[in-house]
């Protein structure tokens, strides 16, 4: 026990030995997996180092050039989501209306896209002089200002379902334009379904529509009231994750009437989330992806009548029946030609095609697995350790060795995306869990604005120049770049007017 115990200089000596080997361990496994497919590659990473520009001009030069790529999208977008707000039935007296409804939703969409934290921070920097003269500048529709506080009334009494509409146009534009072409998984939208805590708060002091649970020790329970949501994004083949629709979980949903009875579920969720997403694309060719959770026959018979393919992740130790048919073919796994690793990960695969399934059997299932062994440095010794693991897929596809790339890989392996989009907006400025309004439609009413901003924002991270800026700096740093260029008196006037005599081209790249 007493060797243990080092002196400060000893226990510097003793770290700094152990970051050196442990990065010399991590290199040595790059090394040893340097096979097609295999390495990492971050998608933005920001590069340490200083800015290249000296003076005040060269700085403006690249605020504007950096600014016009930002506006070509906003100027491609924002018009049809103006046009789509402005057919919103406005629930206010019409002499008392001061600002549009258009003006309203717009000024708290852009209020997201800037990515401000709370009521108070719109009124503060949304009103300041050079950022309402830029917005008049883009955008003449604009023609005034208000309060926060307006818009929260605002939307405690609009339907806010016209949002989401707002949001599918701006989907179904992208698709019709053919700008997702290349990243469809099996020439199908993809779209990951994962649910998320909102936040919670002690007591049941909050809106009805809340969900209760009871927390803590046999001795020291406590009431909670909770808000909870199933989020549906497009997961795309390059790991772009753009958020689609939100269905919440509320009591009025109970599955039945009385005060004890079972609370809304994730899968009641995905029932009423289904029917909608059917009504919005009810032609599109859609696979969808989705946890464990959702590997039951009524979620699969949804799929199967909603005629859309899916992936459906599986334990072995809860559906042991799908295990014991897998386990028949494991001798029989596969690799990949000419790719034995991917992600720095070697990988096998194994499957069943043709299950019947289903109350009815009426569903044709297959299964498939995959196998890995990748290797992983401890970060107690410093050692390199091998390490396997297996995942296991309910299918509507039938694999073989030609996609299993595209499916797994590419595709149900992708809902890593949607985990990380959820958690940009939790903790990388877009404030998931600030409420904005403690009513619960102009809570829901906020929350879509704060999903369209998203959206925008993750497009702009493609567009053709506006990626090689987000790759060197960074995407916080480069979304704070635009917006510090938009809120101070970088921009001149005719910088814009030469600006609206162009029409905007938008070109991403997706790759």
């Amino acid at each position: 026990m007493l060797q243990n115990i080092r002196s400060p200089v000893t226990h510097h000596i003793y770290r700094t030995q152990l970051k050196t080997k442990i990065t010399q361990a991590q290199k040595q496994i790059r090394d040893n997996n340097n096979a097609v497919d295999s390495t990492i590659h971050h998608r933005i990473q920001a590069i340490n180092s200083k800015r290249h520009y000296q003076t005040l001009y060269e700085e403006q030069i690249i605020r504007q050039d950096i600014l016009s790529e930002q506006l070509k999208l906003w100027r491609r977008t924002l018009p049809g989501l103006m046009k789509r707000f402005s057919r919103i039935p406005d629930p206010r007296r019409p002499k008392s209306i001061k600002h549009k409804i258009t003006v309203l939703l717009i000024f708290g969409l852009l209020a997201f896209v800037f990515r401000l934290s709370s009521r108070r921070e719109i009124n503060r920097e949304l009103t300041g002089a050079a950022i309402n003269h830029h917005l008049r500048k883009i955008f003449p529709e604009i023609d005034s200002i208000p309060h926060a506080d307006t818009l929260a009334r605002l939307l405690e009494r609009i339907n806010i379902s016209e949002i989401e509409r707002a949001h599918v146009l701006l989907i179904k534009q992208l698709i019709n334009g053919k700008k997702l072409k290349k990243l469809l998984i099996n020439q199908s939208l993809p779209i990951t379904i994962d649910g998320c805590q909102k936040l919670f708060r002690d007591g049941l002091l909050h809106d009805s529509n809340w969900l209760q649970r009871t927390v803590g020790s046999q001795d020291n329970k406590t009431n909670q009231q909770y808000v909870y949501a199933l989020e549906a994004n497009i997961t795309l083949k390059n790991g772009l994750a753009i958020p689609l629709l939100t269905e919440y979980l509320s009591m009025q949903n109970n599955q039945m009437i009385s005060r004890e009875s079972k609370q809304d579920s994730e899968l009641a969720a995905f029932e009423r989330l289904a029917e909608r997403l059917k009504k919005h694309f009810p032609r599109l060719k859609i696979i969808v992806f989705m946890d464990a959770l959702y590997a039951t026959q009524d979620v699969m018979g949804i799929l199967h009548k909603n005629k859309w393919d899916y992936l459906i992740q599986f334990s072995k130790n809860k559906l042991k029946t799908f295990a014991k048919i897998l386990n028949k073919r494991r001798k029989e796994k596969l690799m990949i030609p000419d790719q034995p690793f991917y992600r720095e990960r070697r990988q096998e695969f194994y499957w069943r095609n043709h299950l019947p399934y289903g109350y009815d059997w009426q569903l044709d299932i297959n299964l498939v697995a995959c196998l890995e062994r990748y290797e992983e440095v401890n970060k107690t010794t410093g050692d390199i350790e091998v390490k396997y693991s297996e995942h296991c897929w309910i299918s509507s596809i039938p694999l073989s060795i030609d996609n299993v790339h595209e499916l797994l890989n590419l595709g149900a392996r992708k809902k890593q995306a949607i985990e990380d989009s959820i958690n940009t907006e939790k903790n990388r400025g877009y404030h998931y869990k600030h409420l904005f309004s403690h009513n619960w439609n102009a809570m829901r009413g906020f929350h879509l604005l704060m999903r369209l901003g998203h959206a925008l924002n993750s497009l702009s991270q493609f567009t053709k120049k506006l990626k090689k800026f987000f790759k060197e700096n960074g995407v916080n740093a480069t979304l704070t770049f635009i917006k510090e260029t938009l809120f101070s008196p970088w921009i001149t006037d005719a910088w814009f007017d030469n600006l609206h005599q162009q029409t905007p081209q938008l070109r991403f790249l997706m790759e």
